[in-house]
């Protein structure tokens, strides 16, 4: 038994491993796997076997890949992913609020019929306008520029 183990050490010398769930790849495909195991469960259809056996053999290519560099790229991928997804579902409600004030800003801007709201093309300050009719010259008062408005 000793020459077994001697024979499977030197075979699996120098090749990526099993990295258990430290790799976000491998973490992807046993997530994938048991979701389909789940499926599979609750609706007996046979497709979904070979959809496990692929995900099966993907993970022992690459256990026994020795071209480490791609896995470890393919690695970083996935979880560069981890991270877009994570911080798109944590800031999702930030910016919920940050849109709902912008069109309570917008509301009350409309209502307001004793003042124009222009942008300067200079430098996009929001300008606070008496409504006069007619065209008149406006001075930005953050970057200085003359522009003129339309009432």
């Amino acid at each position: 038994m000793n020459g077994f183990r001697e024979k499977l050490y030197r075979f699996l010398s120098g090749r990526y491993g099993l990295r258990a769930l430290g790799d976000p790849m491998q973490f992807l495909i046993y997530a994938v796997y048991l979701v389909l195991v789940l499926v599979q469960f609750f609706t007996r259809l046979r497709i979904i076997s070979l959809f496990e056996l692929a995900l099966i053999g993907i993970t022992l290519f690459r256990v026994l890949s020795r071209n480490i560099p791609a896995r470890e790229r393919e690695a970083q991928k996935v979880y560069a992913l981890f991270l877009k997804l994570r911080d798109a579902w944590r800031f999702r409600g930030a910016r919920a609020e940050e849109r709902r004030q912008k069109r309570a800003v917008q509301k009350e801007r409309r209502r307001d019929k004793e003042h124009i709201y222009r942008e300067c093309p200079n430098c996009g300050a929001t300008l606070r306008l008496p409504r006069k009719k007619g065209k008149h010259t406006v001075r930005c008062p953050r970057c200085g520029v003359d522009f003129g408005v339309k009432c």
